[in-house]
């Protein structure tokens, strides 16, 4: 296996960004640092209020001052000062900005009125909002599930979200590392494969994956190198995401340019041999710091406990950002991943002939237990351009337009052994299909609004979206190679099977019209309402260039949602939504592989709570899912037939509890079960890979008194029994997963620091079954050391 290549990469950038701080000319100096903020129009007492938490302030005014009146919108960079001078224009007010406080008070001449006791409203420190949701262990704002962003205390459905602070401080590589902060999120797939994931029980589809609110392909690991926050919208949201799985969403947010200059370079390593180095750079250009620039670039050798797991990645991205006005906000980003390793296959049932020989085998299994060759390598590229014009028309409207371009390109070359015998003997059957492709196209158009009726404020949101999805490969290669051995493994013959070209085997489009309305009635009642229409056309493809129409159908999905605060920082909710999936693709090792299916439906209704709790929120919901039902059946075919149905309860909680105690937190009760099919031997079994029960903890402590910078972090992490096979005859044993960190963060002169980071995964080195979706024997990781260091400079 050749050695990984342009590590010097993030190396060369960090030294040329970071000379723009020396070379760029000196900006004049403002009053106050430059914020990306964002205030709707509304009430003025509430406008005040989100400014004071966009901005990190402390604000005091009477309610008798701002009562009866209205700020006008406020969007783009702005000081607070600036900021705060627009909200108050023709109010009769005024306000200064002084060591983060303000009082607001009549204006010089101004008539005084009759003054009530004066509020205080202190924002918890979250940086500007560019990088608010790239900071703490709790991101309080999302749109992941509706068009407009809002507070995650004022949504009507469950959203948790994840960011980068906490990913940098777990040492989370992939996906798999970041959802096991959230009790209603299972693996679906082997981490070295692609990140897929389970959410309340049901597998999230290629149409389940989003960036920044756009459709994208997930089969390579998704790099998170430069995402903010990691999001999962639980549920449905086929109003907001249109086809999509009904357990819900996970969408990666991007990092964009900040108010200040960041120049950041982490190096790290593990115990199984794997580097890495990662730059991170932003830079603001511009009289009035309009233009802002975020670089990140890194560069990885691949390895893990995995014998046959081999590899390299490198990576690129780019957002920009050009205030050109204060109405216009233009965005664009790039980002670029190249990688190549081995791809070893892990354990499935489908090895053997039965499932008893199976069973007989697994007390021989483990986490190391793969079948691989040297010469099964699989070249894997992934390029996503992207671009975002927003406009604010007048104080009360906003247009925003954005579009997507995702490519993945591949060579798929997958060892599959049949036959498997006792003493680990097996016939390999190979997988070849090189030159494929998944390429997303994403156009949309929103249009957000208030508007007031009397007692009545409407927050609008109308658009149009655009999804296509085109599938390329060739009629590949499928057959016998040779012999292996599982518990002894030998070189097989590298094959030489002789395929055709590529070709567009299935294009998939949605065309969609939206609307949605959140009704606020004074400050306690909020009801929200939307309506989708979407038309899906589904082609599939030949070898000779004909497209063949497989699907044409229409739906109009609704969502409804109450919201009741009973007091402030307190919600109670309930919603109903409507959805529609894309039909899966059938796996490898089934008859019809590659085949993919047709879209089904599903309904969800969703009771729940919201509490701020000190720093952190705490939430709760109750659920009921029903939809379509696939599966491999005893024919290896597989089939759409019937429906399953979960009901379940979940329990978060996350964030800062006191000055020193961070917390992630939750349980999930979840019952999954096959509600109706023509196969009566299934009905009433749980789905495969889906526990009834799971649970996590993470707590990280600041230990000031001993060392001003060190932090202690640890994790508990429980996962139920899971159905290995279709009739919930072999059940996957429960199992608790512990681990456990280490962090010292030391400051140098000039705001420049390190940050030392060891996590230890597994401490027990639990053998254990991660996931058993499809029948897969994927074991988690065993007991590993992760290290890194990274530089502020």
């Amino acid at each position: 296996m050749r050695k990984a290549r342009f590590i010097p990469l993030p190396l060369a950038f960090a030294t040329l960004l970071s000379a723009t701080a020396v070379a760029a000319p000196a900006q004049p100096p403002v009053a106050g640092p430059v914020l990306r903020l964002d205030v709707a129009s509304r009430p003025l007492g509430d406008a005040l209020n989100e400014l004071a938490r966009q901005a990190s302030l402390q604000l005091s005014f009477s309610p008798a001052l701002v009562g009866g009146k209205s700020a006008p919108a406020v969007s783009g960079h702005y000081t607070a000062q600036q900021a705060l001078d627009r909200l108050l224009q023709g109010s009769g007010l005024a306000g200064k900005v002084e060591q983060g406080a303000v009082v607001i008070r009549p204006a010089p001449g101004a008539p005084a009125p009759v003054l009530m006791q004066e509020l205080t409203v202190s924002a918890a420190p979250l940086a500007e909002p560019a990088q608010a949701r790239e900071r703490g262990y709790r991101v309080r704002r999302s749109a992941a599930s509706g068009f407009r962003e809002q507070a995650l205390l004022d949504t009507p459905f469950s959203v948790s979200a994840f960011s980068a602070e906490l990913i940098q401080d777990q040492q989370a590589k992939s996906l798999a590392d970041v959802v096991k902060n959230d009790p209603s999120v299972t693996l679906a797939s082997d981490p070295m494969w692609f990140d897929r994931v389970m959410v309340r029980g049901f597998y999230l589809g290629v149409d389940a994956v989003k960036r920044d609110g756009l459709t994208i392909n997930d089969q390579g690991s998704i790099a998170l190198q430069n995402k903010a926050s990691v999001e999962i919208a639980k549920g449905l949201s086929a109003l907001r995401h249109g086809l999509t799985s009904p357990g819900g969403v996970v969408n990666y947010i991007v990092k964009r340019p900040g108010a200040e200059n960041l120049s950041r370079l982490t190096l790290s390593g593990s115990d199984d041999g794997a580097l890495g180095a990662h730059a991170d750079l932003g830079r603001r250009f511009g009289q009035d710091q309009q233009v802002g620039v975020r670089v990140n670039a890194s560069a990885d050798k691949l390895d893990n406990h995995v014998p046959g797991y081999r590899g390299d990645r490198q990576f690129l991205s780019g957002a920009f950002e050009w205030q050109a006005s204060d109405a216009l906000l233009l965005e664009a980003d790039v980002e670029h991943q190249r990688s190549e390793k081995q791809a070893p296959g892990s354990p499935n049932i489908l090895w053997w002939n039965t499932l008893a020989e199976a069973r007989a085998a697994f007390a021989r299994l483990d986490a190391r237990s793969y079948a691989a060759q040297d010469w099964a390598v699989e070249p894997n590229r992934q390029t996503y351009l992207g671009a975002r014009a927003t406009y604010q028309m007048g104080e009360q409207w906003k247009l925003q337009l954005a579009g997507h371009r995702a490519k993945l390109a591949r060579d798929q070359r997958s060892i599959n052994p049949r036959a498997m015998r006792p003493n680990g003997e097996y016939d390999a059957s190979l997988y070849f299909s090189p030159g494929q492709e998944r390429n997303n196209t994403s156009l949309q158009l929103v249009l957000e609004g208030d508007l007031r009726s009397g007692a009545l404020a409407h927050a609008l949101a109308l658009g149009v979206d655009s999804v296509r999805r085109d599938m390329l490969y060739g009629d590949g290669f499928s057959g016998p190679v040779g012999q292996g051995n599982l518990f002894t493994p030998r070189p097989i013959a590298v094959p030489a099977p002789q395929v055709g070209p590529s070709y567009l085997a299935n294009r998939a489009d949605q065309r969609a019209v939206f609307a949605t309305d959140t009704i606020s009635l004074g400050a306690q009642w909020q009801l929200f309402g939307g309506l989708r229409h979407t038309r899906i056309d589904i082609h599939g493809g030949d070898a000779k260039g004909v497209l063949r129409k497989t699907y044409d159908k229409a739906a109009t999905t609704p969502a409804l949602g109450l919201l009741f605060k009973p007091v402030p920082g307190m919600s109670l909710y309930a919603s109903y939504a409507e959805g529609l999936e894309q039909g899966g693709t059938a796996p490898l090792g089934s008859s019809n592989q590659n085949q993919v299916m047709n879209p089904i439906d599903s309904r969800q209704v969703e009771l729940g709570a919201k509490a701020e709790l000190g720093g952190a929120l705490l939430t709760g919901a109750l659920f009921r899912i029903d939809k379509g039902l696939e599966y491999t059946n005893a024919d290896k075919l597989y089939v759409q037939d019937g429906s399953q149905l979960h009901q379940g309860a979940e329990v978060t909680l996350g964030g800062p509890l006191t000055r020193n105690l961070r917390l992630l937190a939750g349980a999930a009760w979840l019952k999954a079960r096959v509600d109706r099919t023509a196969n009566l031997s299934l009905i009433g079994k749980r789905p495969q890979g889906v526990p009834a029960w799971q649970a996590n903890l993470f707590a990280d402590y600041a230990l000031t008194a001993l060392a001003q910078g060190l932090s202690l972090n640890g994790g508990v992490y429980y996962g139920g029994k899971k159905a290995v096979d279709l009739q919930n005859s072999w059940m996957a044993s429960a199992y608790v997963r512990l681990d456990a960190g280490v962090r010292y963060e030391q400051a140098l002169a000039a705001n420049r620091r390190l940050v030392y980071r060891l996590t230890l995964e597994n401490l027990a080195d639990k053998r254990y079954l991660a996931n058993t979706n499809g029948g897969a024997l994927t074991f988690g990781t065993p007991r590993s050391a992760r290290a890194s260091l990274a530089m502020d400079f």
